[in-house]
């Protein structure tokens, strides 16, 4: 039900980027001296969890980001990662025509359906992609009833 709260806020930003950045190719810079489109975005990590028997597993998009600059916490049905990704400190000269990629603080809430073993959770981070795999507590795995 938490999913279904979100989704429309995720798919209107989603959105928004084509337009933006059509207006943008049609009238480059319009919004530069306004605002900047790194400010209009947030800091999100995109998310997909897959719901298994005896698990979640979350996998979570976050690119360019240190595997020591991520937290994940885990407590009873909610999942927290926060990080941070790091400006990339070696400017180049010349001023910049498409500037997309984000950088600083993020953070991320993800309300599971059912509880989870924080303990038994194992987090792999390859190439730009976080998956974490939560084992569900015993009394959140689905159980069969026979019918007499």
């Amino acid at each position: 039900m938490a999913n279904e709260v979100s989704r429309p806020v995720v798919k209107s930003v989603r959105q928004v980027e084509p337009l933006e950045n059509l207006i943008e190719t049609v009238w480059p810079g319009v919004f530069s001296p306004f605002i900047t489109r790194q400010a209009t975005q947030p800091q999100i990590a995109h998310i997909d969890v897959l719901d298994h028997d005896d698990a979640f597993v979350l996998k979570a998009e976050i690119a360019g980001v240190d595997k020591d600059k991520l937290d994940v916490q885990v407590h009873g049905n909610q999942v927290y990662i926060s990080g941070v990704k790091e400006e990339d400190s070696s400017r180049e000269e010349g001023n910049y025509i498409y500037r997309e990629r984000r950088y600083g603080e993020f953070s991320r809430t993800v309300q599971l359906p059912a509880d989870v073993n924080g303990d038994q959770t194992k987090a792999i981070y390859k190439d730009g992609v976080l998956e974490l795999t939560l084992p569900k507590t015993e009394s959140a795995k689905r159980k069969k009833i026979a019918i007499s």
